[in-house]
C-alpha cells in the first residue's frame, strides 16, 4: 500500500492547525474537537539485524484527530485518527513508517459511540486496544520508544465495547477481532495466505479508591485456533494485565504489570504452551513547561518446548531496559531527547553469531515537532 497522499493531506491539514487544537461548531453536525500532532524522529543505535539500519530518521506521528460532541442531530457520536505514525520499540529494530501505516491503515482509529444513559456507553468500530499502560502515538507518550512490555501487547481492534464509567467504577467488556485478524492476513503452516477473522473477549475492571489513584486489571483472551498472521505470531496468546497510576503534585508513577500465555494448538502453530511475562516501572516529574520521565522494565520469556519467542529479543530470553527521556513542552511545540538501555541473558533474536556484545543496547534519540 502506498501512502504518500495520505501523508501529504495529513500534514497540510496538521500544518493549518498547528497553532492550537480547533473546535468546529456546526447547526447540523454538532461541534467537531480536532487535535493531532506532525513531528518526526531520529534513534540512533547498534542494530540487531544484520540488514537493519543502525540510524533512522522519520516522521514519527504526522496525526489528525477528529471528535464531534454536543451532537442534536445525530444519535451518536464519532471519532476519526488519521495519518502516519511510527511504533519505534526499545531492543528492535526500526522500521519505516510507511511500514506501520501498511499494516494498520492510514486510519488506525475510527468508531461510534452512543450514551443510552448517563455513564454507561457503546462504542462500535476500530479501537485502541485495552491492554497497557503506554499511549499508541508517539506524540501521546511519554518516550519515543516503546517498551518491551509493550510490545507484547495489542494494538487496535475491530470491535464491540461496552462501557461504564463511574466515580469510583469503570466497567469495560467487548468482543473484537483479537490481533487485527479483521484487518490482515492469517497464515496457515505451509506458509499459505487467507483472510480468517478470529474472535476474542476484551474487558477491564477499574477503580479509584484514591482521587489520584487508579488501579486496571485488563484482559483479552482469543481464540484457541486463531491463526498467526502478520501482526502477531502465535495469535491465539491471552493476555492478563494490572496498570496502577498514581499522581502526586508534580510527579506521576505507573505500573504495568503483564502476564502472556498461548495455548498448544495445532491450528495456532502453537505446538506447545508457551508464557511470558513482564513488568514495567514508569516515573514522571512535570515541571511546565519541563518534562522528565524514566521508565524501568523487567521480561521474561519462559522456556517451551516449541520455540516461541513472546517478548521480541529471542526465544527463552530475558531482560531489564531502562529509558530516560527529558523533553520541552510548551504547546504547540514539542522537543526531547532520549538515551535507553536494554540488557539482555544472552543474544538477541536474529543477531549474526559471533558478533560481539550482542546481548546488550543502548540507543539515542531525539524527537521535535508541533502539537495541538
Amino acid at each position: 500500500m502506498r501512502v504518500k497522499t495520505h501523508l501529504t493531506l495529513v500534514c497540510l491539514l496538521t500544518l493549518i492547525s498547528l497553532a492550537e487544537a480547533m473546535e468546529l461548531k456546526t447547526d447540523f453536525l454538532g461541534n467537531f474537537e480536532v487535535n493531532g500532532a506532525l513531528t518526526g524522529y531520529f534513534l540512533s543505535g547498534k542494530r540487531v539485524a544484520e540488514e537493519a539500519k543502525k540510524n533512522r530518521i522519520d516522521v514519527s506521528s504526522s496525526i489528525l484527530g477528529i471528535t464531534n460532541t454536543g451532537n442534536k442531530t445525530l444519535p451518536f457520536e464519532f471519532t476519526l485518527v488519521g495519518g502516519a505514525y511510527a511504533m519505534p520499540t526499545i531492543g528492535i529494530d526500526t522500521a519505516k513508517t510507511a511500514d506501520y501505516v501498511d499494516i494498520f491503515s492510514p486510519l488506525p482509529i475510527v468508531f461510534m459511540e452512543v450514551e443510552p444513559v448517563k455513564s454507561f456507553r457503546i462504542s462500535i468500530g476500530r479501537m485502541g486496544t485495552l491492554i497497557g499502560y503506554e499511549a499508541p502515538f508517539t506524540y501521546q507518550n511519554n518516550y519515543i520508544q516503546r517498551g518491551l512490555v509493550w510490545n507484547m501487547q495489542p494494538f487496535f481492534h475491530h470491535g464491540l465495547r461496552f462501557s461504564y464509567i463511574g466515580e469510583l467504577y469503570q466497567l469495560k467488556v467487548g468482543i473484537n477481532d483479537g490481533y487485527y485478524s479483521l484487518g490482515v492476513d492469517s497464515y496457515t503452516q505451509c506458509g499459505r495466505a487467507l483472510r480468517r477473522l478470529a474472535y476474542a473477549l476484551e474487558g477491564a475492571i477499574g477503580f479509584t479508591p484514591l482521587k489520584d489513584l487508579n488501579v486496571t486489571f485488563n484482559f483479552l483472551i482469543p481464540e484457541k485456533d486463531a491463526r498467526p498472521n502478520e501482526v502477531a505470531l502465535p495469535a491465539n496468546k491471552r493476555q492478563y494485565n494490572l496498570v496502577t497510576n498514581y499522581n502526586f503534585r508534580n510527579f506521576t508513577f505507573g505500573t504495568d504489570l503483564l502476564y502472556v500465555y498461548a495455548p498448544s494448538s495445532t491450528k495456532a502453530q502453537v505446538t506447545d504452551s508457551a508464557k511470558a511475562y513482564g513488568f514495567a516501572l514508569h516515573f514522571t516529574y512535570d515541571y511546565s513547561p519541563f518534562r522528565f520521565s524514566l521508565r524501568a522494565e523487567y521480561v521474561k520469556d519462559k522456556k517451551d518446548k516449541g520455540a516461541l519467542d513472546l517478548v521480541g529479543i529471542g526465544e527463552n530470553n530475558q531482560g531489564f531496559t531502562l529509558t530516560f527521556t527529558p523533553g520541552y513542552y510548551r504547546d504547540p511545540l514539542l522537543i526531547r531527547a532520549e538515551v535507553s538501555y536494554i540488557k539482555a541473558q544472552k543474544d538477541f533474536a536474529d543477531i549474526k553469531r559471533g558478533v560481539p556484545n550482542s546481548d546488550f543496547q543502548t540507543r539515542f534519540g531525539l524527537e521535535w515537532g508541533f502539537r495541538f
